[in-house]
């Protein structure tokens, strides 16, 4: 990937929906470029999909909290799909000490959180902690680290 790529993907990142006239024109190249070079990026995998953003302020689920777990190794497998299944799951992932997994779960409040997400986890075999933080202000998200 060169400057280009990295300038389309930035771009991309912000408005999804530029046109490709319009993005060929910042970028000083040929619309079609940027349609060979989007091309490309999507069958190297470096684009996965693209998505929208939605507003949570209109959405009951918008309290954000992360969860730390500590889980016996030979129960990871079952945590794993116990969390892929949950709806109210948006990220896992595998981290090094002090626990072994970092969750992001969105719900509507903290009953919610503790009913549906918490006390199962705690429940399940091999889990040996789950300490929840609760997020009280986005700062930044983003999601391109190029």
């Amino acid at each position: 990937m060169d400057a280009t790529d990295h300038a389309i993907l930035e771009a991309l990142m912000g408005d999804a929906k530029i046109p490709l006239a319009d993005l060929g024109k910042r970028l000083s190249i040929a619309p079609s470029t940027v349609f060979k070079r989007i091309e490309r990026l999507k069958q190297e995998g470096v684009i996965e999909r693209f998505t929208i953003a939605i507003n949570p302020e209109f959405f009951p689920r918008r309290l954000v909290s992360f969860l730390s777990i500590k889980v016996d190794p030979e129960s990871a497998t079952d945590l794993i799909a116990y969390l892929a299944g949950k709806q109210i799951v948006r990220e896992v992932f595998e981290v090094l000490e002090p626990n072994d997994y970092l969750v992001k779960a969105v719900t509507a409040d903290i009953s919610e959180l503790k009913t549906d997400l918490i006390h199962p986890l705690s429940a399940l075999p091999g889990v040996r902690e789950v300490n929840t933080i609760l997020a009280v202000k986005k700062i930044k998200e983003q999601t391109y680290v190029g």
